[in-house]
């Protein structure tokens, strides 16, 4: 009989990737970060050489490992707001706009530019849902006229002075208007500029057997570019840094297989 042996494993590996996030030293459950392209672990190992002096000429006679980093990198790209709020170190926070009218809001303009309307120190992007503008000269005694004067979007409570209008550079005006109840996700910057938690890769492999990986404590850096506007058509992606570290009670990799079929 002629020799027998073992079947190549060839993988192309595939998976779904949840991060567990870490808050005051306790993981606080596994949320899911969608399609992610890509997850790579890199190993680099560093060495102690021993080198023997007992003969003329000098040998080396042992190598310890004494180093293991292990890092790699977590594409995704799945843009929900909250996997913008880890990239961008930041939060995900709720907006509330309460109804109600506004019966003097002034601003200083300029003719040809654009204005948010509403905007302030409290609420930098302004309001949203508006309606029933009147947009008066700052003596209230001039009523501007939409489509001669100026133009507005309602929606997103924007209003643009237009050339050739009643509005001249420099001139004071004053706005009214209703704003209606509405609600909104914001994502904000914050100054945490890394992420610490747990990671696992549940595989689902094209080919080659499914094995899961779980990293009990990592880290994951905001890296490189995230396109805001695009000429091309690729899908938008972003991208952490990650860095595997050991905890004080476990270890830093863990693959598993899957349970043999009874």
């Amino acid at each position: 009989m002629g020799l027998k042996y073992d079947q190549n494993d060839y993988a192309i590996p595939r998976g779904r990737v949840y991060f567990d996030p870490e808050v005051g030293g306790v993981n606080i459950g596994e949320k899911p970060l969608g399609n992610c392209p890509g997850v790579t672990v890199q190993i680099e190992t560093t060495k102690s050489d021993h080198f023997s002096s007992e003969t003329g000429l000098r040998q080396k006679d042992a190598s310890v490992v004494v180093e293991v980093n292990r890092t790699g990198k977590v594409t995704c790209d799945n843009i929900t707001l909250e996997n913008l709020a880890y990239f961008f170190s930041g939060a995900v926070e709720s907006v509330t706009q309460s109804s109600g009218t506004v019966t003097a809001e002034s601003h200083t303009v300029q003719s040809g530019r654009h204005y948010q309307i509403g905007k302030s120190s409290a609420n930098p992007a302004g309001v949203r849902n508006i309606s029933s503008l009147v947009v008066k000269s700052g003596d209230n005694v001039t009523t501007f006229v939409a489509g001669t004067d100026y133009e507005a979007d309602l929606e997103l409570g924007r209003l643009q002075i237009l050339e050739g209008g009643g509005i001249d550079d420099g001139d004071a005006i004053v706005l009214s208007y209703t704003k209606a109840a509405a609600s909104w996700d914001r994502v904000v910057t914050g100054a945490q500029s890394e992420l610490t938690g747990a990671l696992r890769i549940i595989a689902d492999n094209a080919t080659g057997a499914d094995r899961d990986f779980y990293m009990p404590r990592v880290t994951l850096t905001p890296s490189g570019e995230l396109p805001v506007i695009a000429e091309g058509t690729d899908f938008v992606q972003m991208e952490f840094g990650l860095e595997v570290l050991k905890p004080s009670n476990g270890e830093a990799i863990y693959v598993d297989g899957r349970p043999a079929t009874p």
